[in-house]
């Protein structure tokens, strides 16, 4: 067995850094790569990109619920509260988060499909005014509030689009501020072509997939024009929302579940008489059964005893109808 060195003897680690390492972290190598580059950017950044090009947005911008800067949320905000239950009164908070769903609308005057975040108050407000565009172009200030930055970016994009800008070019010369030379001068500079037909290159010149082209486009588009109620017309129903009725799909549907319903309570009717009917049938059956068994036991009773037969009430049974006749 070897000998035992002593503790003292044993030579203990230096912690001194050599010099060389101290020099080569000094010397760091050169790199163009920014300090901050980041994979994942924060809310703020995201959304200085989103209103770089875009006016500034005129109502303040809440921080307290930085997902609805990027939707249509209509103003809706997460709401808190308490958990209390009914036996144990410990209270736990809890929060209320907006109903909000991912869809993609079509829009006329970007000739694109638009994927977006937007709450069910939206989609209902879309459907009554007409699209998409309808609901972006609105001038209404509570409208523009609700947009909030995402909304009014998108608006911008829609607002400078060569679809809208001929749009404004026709008001206005409806309005008599503009003449028709120059509004032909100031499409042909924009690039829209005459006629309702200006939409299709700006559709076109979008790489879009198969799938994503509406069918029909054109003939949408001639029929939209004749409709002066809205601005786009209705060709914005390309794609419907899956569940989305009609009013008169509806109605039908009303009137068909109405009528099963009468049947379905005639038939119950008929059913529930005809019970009545054998049940009283089955009743007097029964009596008259009891008081046969009851003239049987007293006729025994008598004979038993030798004597006459006490006089007995006898059944009368109702006269037949030949018998009346």
């Amino acid at each position: 067995m070897p000998p035992r060195i002593p503790r003292s003897l044993v030579p203990r680690p230096t912690t001194t850094t050599p010099p060389s390492t101290i020099l080569l972290a000094a010397c760091r190598a050169f790199t163009t790569t920014t300090p901050f580059e980041a994979k994942h950017s924060s809310s703020k950044q995201k959304l200085d990109r989103l209103l770089a090009k875009a006016p500034p947005y005129p109502y303040p911008i809440k921080t307290t619920f930085k997902q609805s800067w990027f939707g249509l949320y209509a103003s809706k905000h997460v709401q808190f509260g308490n958990n209390i239950p009914n036996k144990k009164y410990t209270i736990t908070r809890r929060r209320w988060y907006p109903n909000i769903k991912h869809k993609k609308l079509w829009s006329f005057g970007l000739g694109e499909w638009v994927t977006c975040k937007l709450a069910t108050s939206v989609l209902r407000t879309i459907d009554k005014v007409g699209g998409l565009d309808n609901y972006l172009l609105s001038e209404k200030p509570a409208r523009l509030k609700e947009l909030g930055p995402w909304g009014w970016e998108l608006r911008y994009r829609l607002q400078t689009s060569k679809t809208v800008q001929r749009k404004y070019n026709e008001e206005r010369l409806k309005m008599g501020l503009i003449t028709k030379e120059k509004m032909m001068v100031e499409n042909v500079k924009l690039g829209v072509a005459q006629g309702v037909q200006e939409a299709l290159p700006t559709y076109k010149q979008r790489r879009l997939k198969r799938q994503d082209i509406p069918q029909g486009f054109t003939e949408r588009w001639k029929k939209s024009a004749e409709v002066k109620k809205v601005l786009f017309g209705e060709p914005w129903r390309s794609r419907r929302y899956a569940g989305r009725e009609t009013a008169s799909e509806k109605r039908a549907k009303t009137e068909a579940e109405t009528a099963r319903l009468r049947r379905a309570e005639a038939v119950m009717a008929r059913m529930k008489q005809a019970n009545q009917e054998r049940k009283r049938i089955e009743k007097e059956e029964r009596k008259r059964e009891e008081e046969e068994q009851l003239l049987k036991l007293a006729e025994a009773q008598a004979n038993r005893r030798g004597g006459a037969p006490t006089p007995t009430t006898t059944v009368s049974e109702p006269p037949s109808p030949a018998a009346s006749t």
